[in-house]
């Protein structure tokens, strides 16, 4: 059903349980533009948080994660249809595009980083999203995008010498690409041995990690990643 805004309300399935407050006014705003498929209204929101003050980190965490993590449920629930939720990806990659020319970024360097999808992942929306925090927190980050075969990963963790390798997954069944993809790492690339994150909806389903992936870490969300890399390039600083 929509209202006389062209948003759409989808009965009983607003799931935010959470105190009001101005993050969560926005992240709620945010999402019935994503909805509505108003790429336009989706920015606006996002330009009037920044200018009330709300840091583009809190944004990226509050605003733009847990509103795709809505719009995932809505469509687990068949809520929503497939378009629907491609055209919030879409709306939201845009989103980003915008911010990322307007993020500080730290001119001390916590090192090199290489962030990924694994062959025949189509999600890119999380690894994009981290790639920009760990660039605005220091990192030097070459962002491969998605779907990127084994070769492309292992090519450009050599030639960018990078000391963290992130690796995002959304579906479960491409957790053999993740085993494969770490094992070549290993046996392949045995002298810059990475440090590797690995992050997204599949991880979230484990209670514990494959013995074939000992010595990841799994992140489960944006500031888990950004802890969790601080603490890298603590230790390797």
């Amino acid at each position: 059903m929509e209202d006389g805004h062209g948003r759409r309300e989808i009965a009983g399935m607003t799931s935010w349980e959470d105190p009001p407050t101005p993050i969560l006014s926005v992240r709620k705003t945010y999402l019935d533009a994503l909805l509505a498929g108003n790429r336009k209204m989706a920015l606006q929101v996002v330009r009037n948080a920044k200018e009330e003050g709300i840091p583009i980190l809190d944004l990226y965490v509050d605003v733009f994660q847990e509103a795709m993590y809505e719009v995932g449920r809505l469509w687990e629930a068949n809520a929503i249809t497939v378009a629907d939720e491609h055209m919030a990806t879409a709306i939201t990659q845009y989103v980003l595009s915008v911010l990322y020319q307007e993020m500080d970024f730290q001119s001390e360097s916590k090192g090199r980083a290489v962030i990924t999808g694994v062959q025949g992942e189509l999600h890119q929306v999380g690894a994009n999203m981290v790639a920009d925090v760990l660039e605005s927190d220091g990192w030097n980050v070459r962002f491969l995008g998605t779907n990127v075969p084994q070769d492309g990963v292992l090519e450009a963790i050599v030639d960018h010498q990078a000391g963290l390798l992130g690796v995002s997954v959304t579906m479960f069944f491409h957790l053999p690409h993740v085993i494969e993809l770490i094992r070549r790492l290993k046996t392949e690339v045995s002298d810059i041995r990475p440090r590797v994150i690995l992050g997204g909806a599949a991880f979230r389903m484990l209670s514990s990690l494959p013995s074939e992936l000992d010595g990841c870490v799994v992140a489960k969300d944006l500031r888990e990643a950004l802890q969790t890399t601080r603490s890298i390039a603590c230790a390797a600083g």
